[in-house]
């Protein structure tokens, strides 16, 4: 067991084995690196790991806020899946919230995730763009980050974006 010290100068153990897992997974690696690349002339927010941590770390805030009490791992898995569909290496055409199910589902056998937990990170997943707001806990916690995470007031091709006015974040949210 690996130690590591908090800024309250406590030890504890090192948290959230599986989500490292997720972070070292092949295949996670693999969408991620297209994503990467299919994004990097783009002008409008991207969907890589910042902006998958972003959403991880509102999401758990957001959770802590309404003290929902779902696990921290749950919260993190879902937030770093949630986009891998964009990646869409076989050039499918779907929507990425399903393609992001699909992947996501191995991913998490894979890294350790139980059966029921998976239900339940895939189904957050699979409606975080679509009925994320009209949902409870984890499902309604990553939609609502994934909305949050957008600095639209400071973004350079705010005037070039296809998000509609009423939609899009004037300032931090705090």
């Amino acid at each position: 067991m690996e130690v590591i010290w908090r800024l309250d100068g406590k030890m504890t153990k090192a948290p959230m084995q599986r989500i490292d897992n997720i972070l070292k997974n092949e295949t996670y690696r693999f969408l991620m690196g297209m994503i990467r690349e299919r994004e990097l002339a783009r002008i409008f927010c991207c969907h890589g790991l910042d902006h998958c941590l972003d959403v991880a770390r509102i999401a758990y805030m957001l959770d802590m806020d309404e003290g929902a009490g779902i696990d921290r791992e749950l919260i993190y898995a879902a937030a770093l899946l949630h986009d891998v569909g964009r990646a869409d290496p076989d050039n499918t055409g779907m929507e990425h919230h399903i393609l992001s199910v699909r992947y996501a589902g191995d991913i998490l056998r894979q890294c350790g995730f139980e059966e029921d937990e998976t239900e339940i990170i895939c189904d957050a997943i699979g409606s975080h763009n679509t009925d994320g707001a009209d949902r409870h806990g984890l499902a309604y916690f990553l939609y609502k980050a994934d909305k949050l995470s957008r600095n639209c007031f400071d973004c350079a091709a705010a005037d070039e974006c296809y998000w509609p006015d009423s939609e899009r974040n004037k300032g931090i949210i705090y």
